[in-house]
């Protein structure tokens, strides 16, 4: 019997099936872990957002509610950006989410491709948003969940 199943493992033909078996296995494992993920992502993205503050610019500067007298908000679907500021529409867009290489951080990440404005890169922590304008002497925007 071992000799049986020893020659069957030593057949070429044998051999390429398993190993073709094998790659779609990791093929379908990796693609069903990205989905579950970026289905997390997006459900921790949609929803509203409130406005803390941003930092950058070629100055350098720092902006809050207090220092602007602006309230800003993000009204994020699952497909759509909306910004208000004092309740007045000022931006919508449709965007997706992609793997993208940063200009500025040369590696990969998550990123909201907007139809007319700069990438933005995602950072969500709990219950904390941060946009990154991928370019330089751009604006790092933090937002926080709205109850």
């Amino acid at each position: 019997m071992k000799k049986d199943y020893y020659s069957l493992l030593n057949n070429p033909i044998i051999y390429n099936i398993m190993k073709k078996i094998i790659i779609i296995c990791l093929f379908v494992f990796t693609f069903s872990s990205c989905s579950k993920e970026d289905d997390n992502l997006n459900s921790n993205l949609i929803g509203t957002w409130n406005w803390i503050g941003s930092s950058g610019g070629i100055d350098g500067i720092t902006e809050t509610p207090e220092s602007t007298g602006n309230q800003i908000i993000l009204k994020i679907s699952s497909d759509t950006i909306k910004n208000y500021i004092n309740e007045d529409l000022k931006f919508i867009s449709e965007y997706k989410i992609e793997i993208k290489e940063s200009n500025i951080y040369n590696d990969n990440r998550r990123t909201i491709i907007l139809e007319n404005a700069p990438n933005k890169i995602i950072e969500i922590t709990g219950d904390k948003l941060i946009l990154i304008d991928d370019c330089n002497d751009c604006y790092m925007n933090e937002y926080i969940k709205a109850n």
